[in-house]
């Protein structure tokens, strides 16, 4: 039944598509004669990245920094004021301090141009990262302070990017105040010749650029002859699943203000991530056209939006398929629901067969899987006591920046107490076992029980975000249907097979971000720091360590051949 829901099912899926297939048509715009000089902007990046160096949040350099921008912006004409805040930074709590300049328009809503001034504590003049994107948001604000505008204009220099986009974060009541259509965000031009310009989209916990603006982006970029890329479908919806931000659009498109960051495409990778948060971040190599093609293509946008009528709606469940092409939200829903059914229908057959169990206790025996997350739940008890006592050097919200030396080793004075609080967790389970009823020794009601714990999965995954739970727990509920009773050696390796592919997704995506932020296998450690420091939410931690012992007991049941059993004290024998 299950297997003809799954075939019927496909065809089914495939004209929900059909019929959700959607065209856009860029706003339409001429092509206007930018005002922006590249060889300006680069002297205003230079002068940052050489005479304001080590721009760490709550230093001296810092402040001096900030004191540089304001009096520039003073000069060309604008209204200053700053955005002041408080954070942890490795344990101290430091002020950070953005830097903001205003023209009003006819009309009390705005367009806004940011990027972060801050640096890293392991590089030096942070040149790339990011004086260049503050030094082409210095000569827009000077191309731009006499152009006819509707809208008022806003130029903003965060502070705290680095440890999270804070600066940013510190700013949403006042672009939602000016009434913000919608902030570009400069960050990161590469030295040497760019192939074009690529588009940051994913939000900080929860939302994602409107198609509008990466349509109206993407159309001011052709316009002016630059190449502009956004993520690819599979790309937007690994973006959506792991909502982690890493530039200063997150944080707003959380709060719901239209955001999107643009960066250069390098054709040498591996030099800029030998470069990337290291003393070697200088100036020197850059090429005007880089600078260039970036002004151009955001003075071009920044100037369709200040006369775009009428606002578009803030759209973001949409997935783009090609140019132009694309899922509404609607159809996304349809697809992310109806895939569930087989697997609800296999969990609904499982559950209608549950007398047969004969289970002295079935309210205990569905809630025993429960148990097995005491030793995480100590873990994770540990590692906040830990944060808030100072052991564990706090931050306000991500862990120190990739190439950190903190990143890298685990001090035994944290990984002692985390251990201890797992392993004692461990013990306190082992005691409970003793005192529980006892649990169904045969493979079909261990198999309907830990049936029944994947489908609360499943239904908790889909209402915190479904595109994490089709990303990473999906495979996991069709394994549940493939699983085998471990009768004999190929049913156990078949079974092994599909529990591995069922964690691949996760394993890979680990995998991954290991190698993208430079920590390889550390990635466990900085996955920990996460959690610690307020990154992922209490509800989806929970959802994590649920399925990672679902998925252990599902590996020690069809596997390992071990059902859902307890030891119990020995029956006293009989006189």
């Amino acid at each position: 039944m299950v297997l003809a829901a799954t075939l019927l099912l496909i065809p089914l899926m495939g004209l929900v598509v059909a019929f959700g297939i959607r065209t856009v048509q860029p706003p339409a715009m001429d092509r206007m004669t930018p005002a922006f000089n590249p060889a300006s902007a680069m002297e205003y990046a230079r002068t940052l990245a050489i005479d304001y160096p080590d721009r760490v949040t709550g230093s001296a350099q810092a402040g001096r920094a900030a004191e540089y921008l304001r009096s520039e912006f003073q000069k060309l004409g604008y209204r200053v004021s700053g955005d002041m805040f408080s954070i942890w930074l490795a344990g101290h709590r430091v002020v950070g301090d953005s830097v903001i300049a205003e023209l009003k328009g006819e009309i009390p809503e705005s367009v806004a141009v940011i990027a972060h001034y801050d640096g890293q504590r392991t590089s030096h003049q942070a040149a790339e990262d990011n004086a260049s994107g503050v030094g082409v948001m210095l000569e827009l604000a000077r191309a731009m302070r006499s152009a006819p505008r509707r809208r008022g204009l806003i130029f903003v220099a965060t502070d705290a990017e680095e440890w999270g986009m804070l600066g940013a974060r510190d700013l949403r009541g006042f672009f939602r105040a000016r009434g913000t259509l919608a902030v570009i965000s400069i960050d990161y031009l590469t030295r040497g010749p760019s192939l074009g310009i690529a588009m940051g989209c994913e939000g900080q916990r929860r939302g994602y650029t409107p198609l509008w603006l990466r349509e109206l982006v993407g159309r001011a970029g052709a316009v002016q002859g630059v190449q502009v890329e956004g993520s690819s479908p599979l790309q937007s919806w690994m973006e959506r699943a792991v909502e982690v931000s890493a530039q200063d659009q997150g944080p707003l498109l959380t709060a719901g203000i239209p955001a999107i960051n643009l960066s250069t495409i390098s054709p040498d990778v591996s030099g800029v991530r030998a470069r990337y948060h290291t003393f070697d971040d200088v100036f020197t190599g850059f090429d005007p056209a880089t600078f260039k093609m970036v002004g151009d293509t955001v003075e071009q946008a920044v100037t369709t939006l200040n006369f775009l009528e009428p606002p578009p709606p803030p759209e973001v469940k949409y997935l783009l398929l090609t140019r132009g092409r694309w899922l509404d939200r609607t159809t996304l829903e349809w697809l992310q629901t109806l895939g569930l059914l087989p697997f609800v229908l296999a969990c609904a057959l499982a559950v209608l067969n549950f007398e047969h169990d004969r289970l002295p206790h079935p309210g205990w025996s569905y809630l025993r899987p429960a148990f097995y997350l005491i030793p995480l739940l100590g873990g994770l008890a540990a590692l906040h006591a830990l944060t808030s006592t100072g052991v564990l050097p706090r931050y306000e919200l991500y862990p120190a920046t990739p190439k950190d030396p903190f990143l890298y080793s685990i001090p035994a004075r944290m990984a002692a107490p985390l251990a201890g609080a797992v392993l004692a967790g461990y013990v306190l389970l082992r005691v409970l076992r003793r005192f529980l009823p006892p649990a169904p020794g045969d493979f079909a009601a261990s198999k309907r029980i830990l049936c029944v714990w994947t489908f609360v999965i499943a239904i908790w995954a889909l209402y915190l975000d479904p595109f994490a739970m089709w990303l990473f727990l999906g495979p996991l509920f069709y394994a549940v249907i493939l699983l085998q009773r471990p009768s004999n050696l190929p049913a156990r390796v078949s079974n092994a097979l599909v529990l591995a592919a069922a964690a691949a997704p996760f394993v890979g995506l680990l995998y991954y971000f290991g190698q993208q932020i430079y920590l390889g296998w550390r990635i466990l450690w900085y996955v920990v720091l996460q959690t610690a420091y307020g990154v992922w939410s209490t509800p989806a931690v929970l959802l994590v360590m649920l399925a990672v012992v679902v998925w252990t007991r599902l590996f020690y049941l069809t596997v390992l051949g071990r059902p859902l059993q307890v030891r119990h004290p020995a029956a006293p024998k009989a006189a």
